[in-house]
Parts: structure tokens; sequence; C-alpha cells
């Protein structure tokens, strides 16, 4: 039985558990303003060499900042999770908050986890009174048309700072109204 709560300091320690276990075979950049999609094998085994580790900090700052975490439980093993960041981004006139971490556990895909946690995420942002959502996403092609199917649609100009962090991912937003 799945179990849904909000999460606890204590919890934050099992987001680097999370299987991100995924075999990739397209993957979307952007070119000249618009989606491209391209070929490319990647199979992804795990969380890659130190990404859970900063993670870590930047999670654990965000909750100390009081950021909204809210995961999924199979008994006590944390199999999914969202994280909406608590800053807001200023886009273009709009004011959006950043979706800072969605994953689900690989055994635990396709049960409509992800797109739960985004909908609780989404409805979240409303009551915090944001106009949209902002998602860098991880470029593949999964990860990009789900985000699509939720109605996100790509920025025009992403946030410097995340675009810095992130270059390689896709920036996209999602309005909320």
């Amino acid at each position: 039985m799945l179990i849904e709560r909000d999460l606890q300091l204590g919890d934050l320690g099992q987001l680097a558990l999370i299987d991100r276990k995924e075999l990739i075979e397209q993957f979307y950049r952007v070119q000249a303003g618009r989606l491209e999609l391209y070929d490319e094998y990647c199979a992804m085994s795990g969380w890659p060499e130190g990404e859970a580790e900063q993670d870590a900090v930047i999670l654990r700052r965000c909750f100390e900042q009081g950021a909204w975490f809210h995961g999924v439980f199979a008994g006590p093993t944390l199999v999914a999770a969202a994280v909406l960041g608590c800053e807001p981004i200023h886009n273009d006139g709009r004011r959006l908050l950043q979706l800072k971490f969605l994953h689900v556990s690989h055994d635990y895909r396709g049960a409509g986890l992800a797109s739960r946690l985004f909908a609780k995420a989404t409805d979240q942002a409303r009551r915090q009174g944001v106009d949209a959502l902002y998602v860098s996403a991880t470029p593949s092609r999964n990860t990009v048309e789900f985000y699509q199917r939720r109605g996100c649609r790509l920025l025009e100009r992403p946030d410097p700072g995340l675009y810095a962090l992130e270059p390689d991912d896709i920036h996209l937003y999602c309005e909320l109204h």
C-alpha cells in the first residue's frame, strides 16, 4: 500500500535512494529557440556521480527555508517525491516557483505517481499565488514529453541563474491560470 504525505526533515536522506534507473534512447536540445529531438543511447543506472550529495545540500537548505516537500512511501521506503521551491522567479512579467525535484523510483513508474505529484505541486503553487511553475527538465524524451503533456512549454528566456546551473536541461514553464 502506498502512503502519500508531506516530507519531514528526517525523510530527506531518502531522496537520494529513489531509483533513477532508466534506458534513454532519445534526448531533446534547444536549437534556434525550438526543441529538437535526437538519438543518443544512455543507460542510467542511478544518480550521476556526486549529484545526490550536491542535491542533498540544496534540498536541505530549501526545506529550512520553507519549501514544499511531498512524497509517496511504500511502507517505510520513499518511492516518489516532489519539491516546490519557495523563492519566486520573475520571468517575462510572470511570477514562477521552481519545481526543484520530481522523481519516481524505477519499479513504481507507470502507476501515475509523477502525474499525481505534479498536480499536487501545481495546486500548491496556486495556493502560493504565483502565475506558473518553472521546470528545469532532464532532456530525455520521456521527461520532456511528460511535462509537455501537462501543459508545459519552452521558456523563451530561461532564468540566467538556473540556466547556468543546468545548461543542458530543457527549461519549461507551466501556466497555472
